[in-house]
């Protein structure tokens, strides 16, 4: 990755069995960059999500599939972050590197939403519907993997770990709306009732 785009790392934000997120440092000021892992990375369904959306060819090879799953995950950011949702903004892609931006304060990176401390959680529950909304009628894209593990919470949540994001035309793509929004009603319970048929309804139809 070129030094004008990553100028040191800092520390660790997250780790886990496919990649770890560091903090970075560039010229504009602190950046996130994922990085995923080559030889551990398990990927048995990483081809299937490549080939749904035919965003990327695909090679057998492992390095070439944790190639391409980087690009699609940016080419995702990238086109979320085009239209309005609230994503970290793409910055840069080599390899198996995804540079974006840093979402927390200068100590401390932001929460995961299931540890948030939140004031109003009906106005983040709204902002997160909101943000799914956006991301199907105006991206025409499903997360397919949405809960409370991977929205940040900085003031605002921010939805992140995009790779698996398929297109709304997608066969498949109504079923995992349909589990994303199974997703967050089940988290937002705890704080108020909330219906998962009544999120579903509003997303198809557009409301937000």
């Amino acid at each position: 990755m070129d030094k004008r785009v990553i100028e040191l790392i800092d520390f660790p934000i997250s780790t886990g069995k496919e990649g770890n997120v560091f903090r970075g440092k560039s010229r504009e000021g602190f950046v996130a960059v994922k990085i995923y892992r080559i030889n551990t990375i398990t990927f048995r369904n990483i081809s299937k999500y490549l080939q749904y959306d035919g965003l990327v060819k695909v090679k057998k090879d492992r390095r070439s599939v944790i190639y391409a799953w980087s690009k699609k995950e940016f080419t995702n950011l990238s086109r979320l972050h085009q239209a309005g949702v609230r994503v970290p903004k793409p910055i840069a892609n080599e390899g198996n590197v995804i540079v974006m931006e840093y979402i927390g304060d200068e100590e401390t990176p932001a929460p995961l939403l299931k540890d948030a401390k939140m004031d109003e959680p009906e106005e983040v529950f709204e902002d997160i519907v909101k943000n799914m909304s956006l991301m199907y009628n105006k991206a025409n894209m499903v997360h397919a993997d949405l809960s409370e593990y991977n929205i940040l919470f900085h003031k605002e949540p921010v939805i992140i770990d995009v790779g698996q994001t398929i297109k709304a035309k997608n066969p498949m793509a109504r079923g995992f709306l349909e589990r994303d929004a199974t997703n967050i009603a089940r988290f937002f319970k705890k704080f108020f009732d909330v219906d998962k048929d009544k999120i579903l309804k509003r997303i198809l139809e557009g409301k937000t």
